[in-house]
């Protein structure tokens, strides 16, 4: 499995909650932000295609994000994203089947009948 990367990266607050986030669309996002109600939406273009734990790496070295609730927010989401991947944890996101069409399930109850 390809290890996911990302173009922006940057910390957003909403709801007095502050979190690192990452996208390949800043409009999109900051548009969803904003129309969310967040306060703070600081995203910026990565200078290449990263991985989170090596966006996270930039950012603590950026300019912009040098307060010292910036770095320890971007410090405990490093750890943390570092201590998954020691750990060899992989997430897996579920999907929902998709529902058999009528004709479908029609099929599978012919094929049944016929068998007994």
């Amino acid at each position: 499995m390809t290890e996911q990367v990302f173009k922006v990266a940057g910390i957003t607050t909403h709801n007095g909650n502050s979190k690192v986030r990452f996208t390949d669309d800043l409009i999109r996002r900051v548009k969803q932000f904003t129309k969310g109600g967040a306060t703070r939406i600081d995203l910026m273009e990565l200078p290449s295609a990263m991985s989170k734990v090596d966006a996270l790496k930039y950012l603590q070295g950026h300019q912009d994000f040098q307060s010292p609730d910036d770095q320890a927010l971007i410090a405990d989401s490093l750890a943390d994203r570092e201590k998954t991947a020691k750990s060899g944890e992989v997430k897996v996101k579920a999907t929902k089947a998709p529902k058999p069409s009528l004709n479908a399930i029609k099929a599978r109850g012919k094929a049944t009948a016929t068998v007994e």
